[in-house]
């Protein structure tokens, strides 16, 4: 089931322009990339066809082939600098698509009643959106609170998960701030000794299967 929030949509649009304006950064690296590889090509081009002018003369110019070898070896640099640029500028535009992801969080977290638990806090670098994948054991009683402060503007979600045994999807955008991440239940703490043992495992034992995973 997927969590569909006019809230989420409207800071999900606002934090869209953010993140483009952000990404435009990278946009601007990627431009002098392509440049840089560009220049490169050209390098190498006119290096070559240098060789094929040396390499015709040699006969007349036996002395040439230091020249040459030389300018074999100036190549085989430009290459392994244009490789690398280029590994560079690929990596540069798989940011600026939010073609990269990593599992930041891939565990079941079992919980007591009425508990919240911090289960990540790092600073991201870059904008893009989580995505949190939850299978509960109850119902309308876990939630997911995801938190950040992006210019001094702070960002809170608070997102109850659905039925119990199934899969609630979410998607909230994210800026490159320190991202907290808790999960917590609104359980009411057993405090009837009377209570059966079974109740009592059904509302101490809060178990959520996770997997949240950041687009970049």
């Amino acid at each position: 089931m997927v969590i569909a929030l006019g809230l989420i949509c409207i800071i999900l649009a606002a934090s869209t322009i953010a993140a483009f304006t952000l990404k435009t950064n990278d946009t601007t690296e990627l431009d002098k990339k392509d440049k840089k590889i560009e220049d490169l090509n050209a390098q190498i081009v006119k290096l070559t066809n240098e060789i094929a002018v040396l390499m015709q003369n040699q006969n007349q110019n036996p002395d040439q082939t230091a020249t040459i070898n030389s300018l074999n070896s100036r190549i085989e640099a430009l290459n392994e600098e244009l490789a690398t640029v280029k590994q560079t500028a690929e990596d540069r535009r798989k940011i600026i698509n939010l073609e990269e992801s990593d599992a930041i969080y891939n565990d079941t977290l079992t919980q007591k009643a009425g508990d919240r638990d911090t289960i990540y806090h790092e600073t991201l670098r870059y904008a893009g959106y989580i995505v949190i994948d939850a299978t509960p054991n109850s119902t309308d009683t876990c939630y997911v609170e995801v938190s950040y402060t992006f210019n001094n503007v702070p960002f809170v979600h608070k997102i109850f998960f659905g039925n119990a045994d199934e899969k609630t999807s979410v998607l909230l955008p994210i800026l490159p701030a320190s991202l907290k991440i808790i999960i917590g239940n609104t359980n009411d703490k057993v405090s009837n000794e009377d209570d059966t043992k079974k109740d009592a495992d059904k509302i101490d034992n809060n178990k959520v299967k996770l997997l949240i995973t950041y687009y970049y």
